[in-house]
C-alpha cells in the first residue's frame, strides 16, 4: 500500500500532497443511483434546467480563502477555479496555470497562464491576477493559508501571462497546494466587490446569481467557462434546510433534490421509495473529538495516560450505527485511510473499558472528574458527542453536551474556549494536511498541541524531495500523535446523498463531494 501511495504523489522531481481537494474521480458502478427508471418518469422532477440542494448550515463566507468550514466549501468550490488541478492518479495537470518550471538555483517556479480564461465579469484573466491571488494569501488570509503561504518569499509578474513564485526553502507540495488551496480572484472584482464580501468574481464553472445568509445561494451555469468539464445544469439553488429530517420531507415532495445532510435513519425508506435514490463514494472526512492542548485546559487532559484512557472508553462501533447507519469504519487517526503517510503502525485504541479505568487509576484519577461540556455542532457531532457522554461516565468522566451555532462553534475552537468538541475534517490525502491540525503552525492548530519533537519533524518533512524519506517522517508523526493520544479519532465516514431519481452523478471530489458540473439530468 505504501507503494502506491508514493506513486501518486511523485511528479518531475517533486513529492505532491494536498489541503482542500479537488481530485475528481469516475464513479464506481457499485454506488451509481440505479432504480430501473427513466428521470422522465419520476413525478418529482419539476425542471430539468435546475437542481435544489440542501445546505445545512448557512454558509460561512464567500470569500474561499477565509472559508473553514465544510458546508461552505461544498457549494462556493463550484464558483472559484484552482491554479492547477490533480489527476485522478493523483499528478498535477494544467489548469489556469498551463505550464510550470522549477528554476533550482533561483528556488522559484515559473508559472505560464492559460490564454482566454474569462472570469464571470467577461473580464480575461491574466497574469497579474494570478500574483494578485497569491499575494492574498500571503497577507490577509495567512492565518487561514498558512500551509500554502508560508512556503512563498516573493510573487513578481514577468508579463501578462507569465508569474514566478519564489519560495523559501525547496517544498514537497507546493504544487500540490497550488491545486488545492490556490483559488482563482479577479483584483478589479475583488477590489470593486468590498472584498468577496457580498459577491464573488471568479473563473469557476458556475457563477453567483444571489446570495442570502438566511436563505442560501443561487448560482447558473457559466457558458464562457474553460474547463474541460461544461456544466449540464443550467441552475442551482442551494436552500439552507439545517433540519436532517426536514431535508427526507424535502425531497419527498420534490422541493429538494440533493440532500447533503439528510438523516441517515431515513436511508430504509429513501431506497425503498421509487422516485428518490441513494448514492456515496469514499472522502476523505474523520469525525472526532478534540481535545484542548492549550495552557488553559484543564489539569487532566494534560496527562497522557487520561487521554489514552478517553480513547479507550469510546465506543466506535456503536457510534457508527448511531451516526452513519453502518456507513464508516473506526478510525486510527485524523489522518484519514490513504494518505501519505497513514500506516497501520499507527496506535488503534479499541473499546475496552476496563483499560481505561486501569489508565484512569495510573494517573490519579480513579475517581472521575467533571468539566463543563463537550461542544458540538448540531447533527452527527451532537450524536456522537451524546455517546460520547456516556462512555465518558463509564470511567467516572462527568460531563454535558452544549450545541453551538457554526460559526460560533468554529471561534470556540480557535479561540481555545473548549475543554472537549465533538467534531470532523477532510484533511485530504498527504500526511502535510494533518500537520495542519497537528502541529502549533498549522492553518487549524484548535487543539493548540505544541510538540517539539513532532515540530522538528514537521520542518524536516516539508523539504524532504525523496517520497520514501519523507512518507517515514509522517509516518512517525502520526506514530507519536496516536501513542501522545492528542485527538480521539471516531470513524472514517462515506459520503452520502439522498437524490430525486433521475439525476445522475457522473463523478466526485473525493474531498469535497458531488460537485455542480458532475450533475445532469437523465434524458
Amino acid at each position: 500500500m505504501k507503494k502506491n501511495i508514493i506513486s501518486l504523489i511523485l511528479i518531475s522531481t517533486m513529492v505532491l500532497s494536498s489541503l482542500l481537494g479537488c481530485t475528481s474521480s469516475s464513479v464506481p458502478a457499485n454506488e451509481t443511483p440505479s432504480n430501473g427508471t427513466s428521470g422522465n418518469e419520476n413525478p418529482l422532477i419539476k425542471d430539468t434546467g435546475q437542481v435544489v440542494i440542501s445546505l445545512a448550515t448557512e454558509l460561512q463566507t464567500l470569500n474561499t480563502f477565509a472559508m473553514q468550514n465544510i458546508v461552505t466549501n461544498e457549494c462556493i468550490s463550484n464558483i472559484y477555479d484552482t491554479f492547477l488541478n490533480v489527476a485522478d492518479d493523483g499528478t498535477i495537470i494544467p489548469n489556469v496555470a498551463e505550464s510550470w518550471e522549477w528554476i533550482e538555483d533561483e528556488n522559484k517556479y515559473r508559472f505560464k497562464i492559460k490564454k482566454g480564461i474569462k472570469f464571470h465579469d467577461g473580464s480575461e484573466l491574466k497574469a497579474s491576477d494570478a500574483a494578485f491571488t497569491f499575494n492574498l494569501m500571503m497577507t490577509e488570509y495567512k492565518a487561514y493559508q498558512a500551509a500554502t503561504a508560508n512556503q512563498i518569499k516573493e510573487v513578481k509578474l514577468v508579463d501578462d501571462y507569465t508569474v514566478d513564485v519564489y519560495l523559501n526553502n525547496p517544498s514537497a507540495n507546493f504544487l500540490y497546494l497550488c491545486a488545492i488551496n490556490v483559488k482563482m480572484y479577479s483584483e478589479k472584482a475583488y477590489n470593486e466587490t468590498d472584498k468577496y464580501k457580498d459577491t464573488v468574481i471568479s473563473c469557476g464553472p458556475y457563477k453567483l446569481v444571489s446570495y442570502d445568509p438566511t436563505i442560501g445561494v443561487e448560482l447558473e451555469a457559466f457558458e464562457d467557462y474553460h474547463g474541460d468539464i461544461k456544466p449540464k445544469i443550467k441552475k442551482a439553488v442551494f436552500k439552507i434546510i439545517p433540519d436532517a429530517n426536514t431535508q427526507v420531507v424535502a425531497l419527498e415532495t420534490g422541493e429538494l433534490n440533493l440532500s447533503r445532510n439528510f438523516a441517515m435513519i431515513a436511508l430504509k425508506n429513501i431506497k425503498e421509495n421509487p422516485n428518490l435514490d441513494f448514492y456515496s463514494h469514499p472522502c476523505g472526512l474523520v469525525n472526532f473529538i478534540q481535545f484542548n492542548q492549550r495552557d488553559n485546559t484543564i489539569e487532566p487532559l494534560k496527562n497522557k495516560k487520561v487521554r489514552q484512557a478517553i480513547n479507550y472508553c469510546f465506543d466506535k462501533d456503536f457510534m457508527i450505527q448511531v451516526a452513519e447507519e453502518g456507513m464508516a469504519v473506526p478510525a486510527r487517526s485524523v489522518a484519514n485511510q490513504g494518505m501519505f503517510g497513514y500506516s497501520e503502525r499507527i496506535p488503534y485504541y479499541e473499546y475496552n473499558v476496563e483499560k481505561a479505568k486501569e489508565l484512569m487509576k495510573e494517573a490519579g484519577y480513579e475517581n472521575g472528574f467533571k468539566f463543563d461540556a463537550i461542544i458540538t455542532r448540531d447533527g452527527k457531532d451532537k450524536k456522537i458527542a451524546e455517546i460520547a457522554l456516556e462512555n465518558l461516565k463509564a470511567i467516572g468522566i462527568e460531563t454535558t453536551v452544549q450545541v453551538v451555532e457554526n460559526n460560533a462553534f468554529i471561534d470556540d475552537l480557535k479561540t481555545g474556549n473548549f475543554v472537549m468538541a465533538s467534531s470532523h475534517l477532510n484533511l485530504n490525502s498527504d500526511g502535510d494536511n494533518a500537520m495542519d491540525v497537528i502541529s502549533i503552525t498549522g492553518s487549524v492548530p484548535f487543539s493548540g498541541i505544541n510538540d517539539e519533537w513532532i515540530e522538528e519533524q514537521n520542518k524536516l518533512q516539508k523539504i524532504e524531495l525523496d517520497s520514501k524519506k519523507r512518507f517515514d517522517i509522517l509516518e512517525s508523526i502520526l506514530v507519536r500523535t496516536g501513542e501522545e493520544a492528542y485527538f480521539a479519532p471516531i470513524y472514517y465516514p462515506k459520503k452520502s446523498y439522498a437524490i430525486t431519481k433521475g439525476l445522475n452523478i457522473t463523478g466526485y471530489d473525493k474531498f469535497v463531494g458531488v460537485q455542480l458540473k458532475y450533475l445532469e439530468w437523465a434524458e
